[in-house]
């Protein structure tokens, strides 16, 4: 079988990347014979890391070229159908889609959140597409929720998790490497701090009650402050903003990590604050004690899912309901690595489903099937 794959991939963003790694691997643990081919911004860097071929995803000639050939288009994972950030990229992914269907090709959206999708031709074009899809595998029912609004009717449409979910997570070691690298401190509990930017109207207000509550932490609970970047150089310019409003010592990792180096990084942290949404993920993976910021809808679907605490990053957000959260989680540190516990086993049971249900409904024969569905068990 030979598969094509598209998404936000080759941009430097350690959340997607994770997502890439996730699907390639997981495809190759049921058929390790599978033809992978990724549209990727930065072909060779794809190739290399996650040994599979790659084309330049604005290489329309070589993109229509690998699609001819392939037997199954995988629209995969991240949130490629909304238009809040760009409506240019969501015309690109759904019009991948729709050039699949037009070239009969079989098409498999997996592990996806949707929306918001504003416009109503936008929105009819996700419907129309996504009516048309073979398979939908989606990361959150909240998502489902919004595709059952959208007026998609497909009846292959499931309700799995973000396949970076079941990643092998690396030794614990290698990020107290890059830690030490990074100089910093090893000696005292580290806070993971992950930010992004929001709109210019928020900027002020949530950077000083970010820094406030960083510095209360660093001052009252003795955290040291570690800020890590999930997109470079776009998070560099939103941490020095929050940094510049504080009055503690912080570091930040300057390194760009792979999703295995980030992956153990956060597993050093004794707590993370974030907005990224594979920070959050990655520290449910690693039972690391949460607070998120939203956002996005996508943030408080994750945290609603794995019943941890979030606040919206935009409007009014109170710096004593911040601190009265963040006070609970330390003081029941232990039960909520309990529950994370809990959590972690379930994400990884449904990350995996996307594999069997892909292979379920794509696989040359019946055994490969059945071996898709053994794996799953």
């Amino acid at each position: 079988m030979k598969v094509l794959i598209s998404g936000y991939y080759g941009f430097g963003n350690v959340g997607d990347e994770s997502v890439l790694q996730a699907l390639v691997s997981g495809l190759k643990e049921i058929d390790p014979d599978i033809g992978i081919t990724v549209l990727s911004a930065a072909p060779k860097i794809t190739k290399e890391l996650n040994k599979v071929e790659a084309v330049n995803r604005y290489n329309w000639f070589r993109l229509l070229v690998k699609m001819l050939k392939t037997n199954v288009f995988i629209s995969g994972g991240g949130t490629l159908f909304q238009n809040i950030t760009s409506t240019k990229s969501f015309v690109y992914y759904v019009g991948l889609v729709l050039l699949a269907k037009l070239m009969f090709k079989k098409v498999a959206v997996i592990g996806q959140g949707f929306g918001p999708l504003q416009g109503r031709f936008n929105r009819f074009l996700a419907k129309f597409a996504l009516n048309r899809a073979n398979l939908i595998t989606l990361r959150d029912s909240a998502s489902y929720e919004e595709l059952k609004r959208l007026g998609v009717r497909n009846r292959n449409i499931f309700v799995t998790a973000d396949p970076t979910a079941m990643l092998k997570l690396p030794l614990l070691q290698e990020g107290r490497k890059i830690l030490s690298l990074e100089a910093v401190r090893l000696g005292k509990p580290l806070l993971g701090v992950a930010v992004r930017n929001v709109p210019r109207q928020d900027e002020e207000r949530l950077y000083q009650t970010l820094s406030a509550t960083l510095d209360w932490l660093a001052k009252e609970r003795n955290l040291s402050p570690v800020f890590i970047l999930f997109q470079c150089p776009e998070d560099m310019g939103e941490t020095s903003k929050v940094i510049n409003y504080m009055e503690q010592k912080s570091n930040v990792i300057f390194r760009i990590c792979r999703p295995d180096e980030m992956l153990s990084l956060i597993a050093n942290f004794d707590l993370l604050i974030g907005m990224r949404l594979h920070s959050l993920i990655f520290a449910a993976m690693n039972q690391v004690p949460m607070l998120g910021l939203s956002y996005d809808p996508k943030v408080d679907a994750f945290m609603k899912e794995i019943g941890q605490p979030y606040f919206p990053a935009t409007g009014d957000l109170a710096p004593e309901s911040l601190r009265s959260a963040l006070e609970r989680i330390l003081s029941n540190r232990d039960a909520v690595r309990q529950q994370l516990s809990e959590s972690k086993k379930r994400l990884h049971q449904q990350a995996e489903q996307n594999f069997s249900l892909f292979f379920e409904h794509f696989a040359r024969n019946k055994e490969k099937a059945e071996t898709a569905v053994n794996v799953s068990d």
